[in-house]
């Protein structure tokens, strides 16, 4: 088909100039068509194609060279059944080739018509290339927002603003709360069931009445299963063509906010680290120079002798006094060492079935000259029925460091008592409760953690490392068993360890002596 557009080609069976010359003046691109043949083509059209009006031979072409060739089937189509007096569109779109190559859209309005006596179709065509531009620019960001709303794993909730009703949500939305679309359709936002707190939803969207955006608003919703979870809330007004609507967005930060907890923790936890060697090295100062200074002092009185006659009868107190400072040091340096297999996981424990009464017995005489020598009296309340599996090296330590606290804060005249005894579940419990000064809530905290002391190493009136409960916490641990603090000021303190049934049984009665 070598059909020609030619606005001054003549027809052969009418004068059609004034018919031209009024179609030539319209701003629209006007193309007339006889069977194959394009009769006539307006100036406009010679600008669409980007032809100069007097340069005809630039047009002198046929039709299949100017419509793009994905879009010729169809135009030809359209205009057979057309002129076949059939239903079809009468606007729509398609392309244009232009002569420098480009491809250009155009918008036509097609209606039948008669040229010199024969029927023939009239085209008005604009050039709509930008508009197809922007329409794709659009289509583009709308299937962007789609793909996104569908996909993102934060939930969307997009409502009217007016009327609070439900417009669509994204999937991650139906997973979150553990419900279907089409019962969330249509629903008012705020009877969703999603606010853990009633009027949340109502402050905020009188918050939104001021502003066209909220960001990073944080909010505890309850989502599948009654769960309440912890979620940062971001939303947008969108002013539709009717109505304004809002696009809620939702980030679940639940495990975000544990994470940051337990960095807290950890943070908290090393703080707590630095404060505690610092405390160690500053009541370790005091505690190791002390029985040193003495052991020193005393060996350089002996050595330089110092004291003239004196001094032979001075020996023996003298030594006395070095095998105190040296006993202390010595207990010290034991008690750093088991609490660093404590914190290293190394601390070994022999289990075995052994009555606890002849290791609660030697803890006591143990403490006994202590106490007598501060006036404070030791009495005792032992079960001789209960055995316990345990270690006796560990048990004999948690006797003697509960004994020894006890001793060492109690005021002359105070009582110390030591109690061992079955428990109604089967378990057994040992004490050791004392009218001592006792302690605060706060100062239990602190008396717990290693090296922690109540007084300040500045009026510290009596001697310790500060290890003592916490070590009694980790054998206890260790042997099954748990540690209860009751204690007030001035009043005194029970430090109770609770054996678990599984841990404790009773002593196999004794057969009856023959003749008995």
């Amino acid at each position: 088909m070598t059909t020609s557009i030619n606005p001054y080609s003549s027809h052969p069976k009418a004068d059609v100039c004034a018919q031209a010359q009024l179609l030539d003046d319209i701003t629209e691109g006007v193309v007339v068509r006889c069977g194959d043949a394009v009769v006539f083509a307006n100036t406009a059209i010679f600008k669409i194609l980007g032809a100069e009006p007097d340069d005809t031979s630039q047009l002198d072409k046929s039709l299949e060279e100017w419509i793009h060739p994905d879009d010729l089937d169809r135009i030809n189509l359209m205009y057979t059944r057309r002129m076949a007096g059939e239903d079809v569109p009468t606007a729509y779109e398609f392309r244009l080739l232009r002569l420098d190559g480009s491809c250009i859209w155009v918008s036509s309005r097609a209606s039948l018509s008669n040229w010199a006596g024969e029927p023939c179709l009239v085209a008005y065509l604009n050039d709509i290339t930008a508009e197809i531009d922007i329409r794709g620019k659009q289509k583009f960001s709308s299937d962007l927002f789609k793909n996104i709303f569908n996909v993102t794993p934060e939930f969307m909730l997009l409502f009217g603003l007016r009327n609070n009703q439900v417009i669509d949500v994204n999937p991650s939305f139906l997973n979150i709360f553990g419900c279907r679309k089409e019962v969330v359709l249509g629903k008012n936002v705020s009877a969703l069931g999603m606010w853990s707190e009633s009027t949340f939803f109502e402050r905020f969207i009188e918050e939104l009445k001021t502003t066209a955006s909220l960001t990073d608003i944080p909010a505890a919703l309850e989502t599948r299963g009654g769960i309440i979870r912890h979620f940062r809330l971001f939303a947008r007004r969108i002013d539709g063509a009717s109505e304004p609507y809002l696009l809620m967005t939702g980030r679940d930060v639940t495990e975000d906010m544990s994470h940051e907890l337990e960095l807290q923790r950890t943070r908290d936890a090393a703080e707590l680290s630095n404060r505690t060697k610092s405390e160690f090295l500053a009541n370790m100062s005091h505690e190791l120079r002390t029985p040193l200074n003495a052991i020193l002092g005393f060996s350089e009185l002996i050595r330089d002798g110092i004291g003239g006659d004196k001094l032979a009868q001075n020996h023996s107190e003298y030594a006395s006094d070095i095998h105190k400072s040296g006993t202390h040091l010595l207990a010290i340096i034991n008690d750093i060492l088991d609490l660093s297999k404590i914190e290293a996981g190394r601390l070994e424990a022999q289990i075995s079935l052994l009555d606890p009464i002849p290791c609660l017995e030697m803890c006591m005489r143990l403490v006994h000259q202590r106490a007598h020598e501060a006036g404070v009296t030791i009495s005792s309340e032992l079960d001789f029925q209960v055995m316990l599996e345990a270690d006796e090296r560990l048990l004999k330590q948690i006797g003697l460091n509960l004994l020894s606290n006890a001793v060492k804060f109690t005021e002359s005249g105070g009582q110390v008592s030591l109690i061992l005894a079955k428990t109604n579940d089967g378990g057994a419990l040992l004490a050791v409760e004392d009218t001592g000064i006792g302690m605060t809530a706060d100062e239990i905290v602190i008396a717990k953690r290693p090296f922690g002391q109540v007084e300040s190493g500045l009026n510290r009136s009596r001697e310790g490392s500060g290890l003592g409960l916490p070590l009694v916490v980790a054998f206890a641990s260790k042997l099954g068993g748990t540690v209860s603090i009751e204690s007030k000021p001035n009043i005194g303190t029970k430090i109770t360890i609770y054996f678990p049934a599984g841990t404790v049984s009773e002593r196999a009665p004794q057969p009856l002596a023959a003749g008995a």
